[in-house]
C-alpha cells in the first residue's frame, strides 16, 4: 500500500500518525502493558524489533506526546504519558485484543469440554501457535482421540466451534489424529515436529507428554522380561 500523497490533520486525526507503522503499534502496546519505564533494548526484545526500529518508532510516538523519555543516553527509560487524551482509548483498544484472543481461547477449550468421550488433547499449532498469522489465516488445531472416536469427536467439536467464529471473524481448520497417529508421527515425523513445536495447548495433555506416555504404553513387552 503507498502513503497517501498527503498527510491529515494530527489534531483531527491523530492515531493516522501514531499508529502509522506496525512498529509504532507495537512499542506502543508494549509500553502499555508494562509495569513501569522501560529501556531500548527491553522493547526490542518484547516486539521482535531490532533497536533502531523501536528507536525510530519512539521518535515518532514522542513527537506525537503520547510517549516520554525519562534520562538520557544509554540509561534512557521510556513509558507511555498517562496525561495524554488519547491515553485511554489506545488502552482500550489493546485491552481489546487481549481479551478477544483469550476469549477464543477459552471457547476452544470450552468446545473440546463438551466432546464426548473427552479428546485426549486439543492444542493450536501453526501461524496463530507462531504469532505469525495473517487476516487471512486459519485457526490450525490438532484434537487427539481415542482410534474408534476420532472422527466424532472432531465432528462434534467443529460444531461446537461455528459460533465463535461467526461472532469472532475467524475459520478454525481442526485436524484429528488417533492414538496410532501420534505414537507413529512422534517418532521424527517432520509435520508432528511443526505440529507441537510451538504450540498452544488448549485441552488436556500437552502433547509431547502424550506422545511419551503413548510411546511407553504402546511399546510391546519383552517377552523374556518378567
Amino acid at each position: 500500500m503507498r502513503t497517501p500523497a498527503e498527510a491529515e490533520s494530527f489534531l483531527r486525526m491523530p492515531t493516522c500518525t501514531l499508529l502509522a507503522t506496525p512498529g509504532s503499534v507495537r512499542v506502543l502496546r508494549e509500553l502499555f502493558s508494562a509495569e513501569g519505564p522501560v529501556a531500548v533494548r527491553t522493547l526490542a526484545e518484547g516486539t521482535l524489533l531490532t533497536p533502531q526500529t523501536v528507536r525510530n518508532a519512539l521518535a515518532g510516538l514522542m513527537q506525537g506526546g503520547l510517549v516520554e523519555g525519562l534520562g538520557e543516553g544509554r540509561s534512557r527509560l521510556y513509558r507511555a504519558d498517562v496525561g495524554h487524551p488519547l491515553y485511554l482509548p489506545l488502552g482500550s483498544l489493546f485491552q481489546a485484543e487481549f481479551e478477544r484472543f483469550r476469549t477464543v481461547m477459552d471457547a476452544l477449550a470450552d468446545a473440546a469440554d463438551t466432546v464426548t468421550p473427552p479428546p485426549l488433547s486439543v492444542w493450536v499449532y501453526g501461524a496463530v501457535a507462531r504469532g505469525h498469522d495473517l487476516p487471512e489465516s486459519d485457526m490450525d488445531v490438532v484434537l487427539v482421540a481415542a482410534d474408534d472416536d476420532v472422527e466424532l469427536a472432531v465432528d462434534r467439536f467443529r460444531e461446537m466451534l461455528l459460533p465463535i467464529q461467526d461472532l469472532q471473524r475467524i475459520w478454525v481448520s481442526v485436524v484429528g489424529l488417533t492414538r496410532s497417529d501420534v505414537r507413529r508421527m512422534s517418532d521424527g515425523d517432520r509435520w508432528w515436529t511443526g505440529a507441537t513445536d510451538p504450540h498452544l495447548p488448549i485441552y488436556g495433555r500437552p502433547p509431547l507428554e502424550l506422545a511419551r506416555e503413548l510411546q511407553r504404553t504402546g511399546r510391546p513387552r519383552d517377552p523374556f522380561r518378567r
